[in-house]
């Protein structure tokens, strides 16, 4: 049926390549960054793609990056790509880090 979505499906926001924003972003589905964001994002999941950039906080379950991060970052689930440039402080309960990835962070288990 048109017009519907599957419920068991998160909504998806984006943040076009084109698209700079400063100040807080939250949403309560998913969220991909594909432009500039200056301000702190708190979503269920966060996927920062190789164009997009961060200068501020990430709070999410689940956080992708492919691009560039530069702040707090806090997930239950955190993938950084080959990619992927965090500078900050990453607070994870699961880590995956590629070859290639940049992390200039100190990197701390999450306290539960």
């Amino acid at each position: 049926m048109l017009g519907k979505t599957n419920d068991t499906e998160n909504e998806k926001s984006v943040i076009s390549s084109d698209m700079k924003i400063k100040g807080k972003i939250s949403a309560d589905g998913d969220l991909v960054l594909l432009g500039s964001v200056v301000g702190d994002i708190k979503c269920h999941s966060l996927a920062v793609e190789d164009t997009g950039t961060l200068k501020g906080n990430i709070i999410a379950d689940v956080v992708t990056v492919s691009g560039k991060c530069d702040g707090q970052v806090s997930g239950e689930v955190i993938s950084i790509k080959s990619t992927g440039k965090i500078a900050g402080e990453i607070f994870y309960e699961n880590i995956s880090i590629e070859e290639g990835a940049i992390v200039e962070a100190q990197v701390s288990k999450r306290k539960t």
